[in-house]
């Protein structure tokens, strides 16, 4: 981490006004009520569909005038602003929207959109990683077992939230089954069979549900993160494992950290920061050490 010379800040909040069930149309409000932002220059962008977050982001590089460039929404729009300012001078932060929020939570920033605001006005900087696969970027967690499938069939929901990706894996557990897959870790091989086949920078999926315990976003490694179908009395301890990894030790999960991999196998349906996309195998996968500036929040 690195602290700053206190500069003159200027804000761009990048939005997504349906994110939060629609919260996102309020934000510009809760800018207004907060005291600090009534002294610095901010300037507020809606986006309009898919993509069009890093569309604004790439002009807002053009036009040099922000030093500060925040993501407001769920984990869709934190991928499309944080991976344009890929290997860039500008601070990245987050307001989180999504029914998840997993980068956010991960790095320390709150649920709550004032706190969060407050946050990002620290001075303390630090330069975290950014995985790639196929040549896109990825900034919390990428897949291609079970949670891509709910991905792709969340996709098909018109309500967006917790509730519509809770229904999702509820209907596709007794249908999805396990696969096998061949993994050249940074130059070994190896065979696995397994029900959830994770990428992690961070450690959570979001909502405190932890998939890579032992995952850091700034060490210069991802996680590949194996997990075995569990059996029905074993689901319990799925579940304690993911809301408390460092109490319950789960057999059925193995946890192997990489900088590159290639990954082969009975691969389409696939995950990207839980935006559901196609990607045929082989997969490769890839660390960029440092390659995003990010505003560290205060511990308090």
């Amino acid at each position: 981490m690195e602290l700053e010379e206190k500069q003159s800040k200027r804000f761009l909040f990048i939005v997504n006004p349906i994110s939060g069930l629609g919260a996102g149309k309020r934000f510009p409000q809760i800018v207004a009520r907060n005291k600090a932002f009534k002294s610095i220059p901010y300037k507020i962008r809606f986006t309009d569909y898919s993509g069009h977050a890093s569309l604004i982001t790439r002009e807002a590089l053009i036009s040099k005038r922000y030093t500060h460039i925040i993501a407001v929404g769920g984990d869709g729009t934190v991928n499309e602003v944080g991976t344009a300012l890929y290997a860039t001078d500008i601070a990245f932060g987050i307001i989180s929207l999504g029914s998840g929020n997993g980068l956010a939570r991960s790095w320390g920033y709150s649920i709550f959109q004032h706190i969060a605001l407050n946050q990002l006005l620290s001075d303390v900087y630090s330069h975290v990683d950014v995985g790639e696969i196929n040549g896109r970027y990825f900034l919390n967690i990428s897949g291609v077992g079970y949670d891509a499938e709910v991905a792709h069939e969340f996709n098909n929901y018109k309500i967006r939230g917790l509730i519509s990706y809770i229904l999702a894996g509820l209907k596709l557990w007794s249908r999805y089954h396990e696969k096998d897959y061949t993994i050249n870790c940074d130059g070994n091989t190896f065979s696995k069979r397994c029900f959830i086949l994770s990428f992690a920078n961070s450690r959570q999926y979001g909502n405190n549900v932890s998939i890579a315990p032992k995952a850091l976003l700034t060490d210069g490694f991802m996680d590949i993160c194996i997990l075995k179908r569990p059996s029905f009395r074993g689901i319990l301890s799925l579940l304690l494992h993911f809301i408390h990894p460092e109490r319950k030790k789960l057999k059925l999960f193995e946890e192997i950290k990489y900088k590159e991999a290639v990954i082969e196998g009975d691969i389409s349906k696939v995950h990207i920061d839980g935006e559901a996309v196609i990607l045929n195998s082989p997969i490769i996968l890839k660390v960029h050490k440092g390659a995003l500036k990010m505003i560290v929040p205060p511990l308090d």
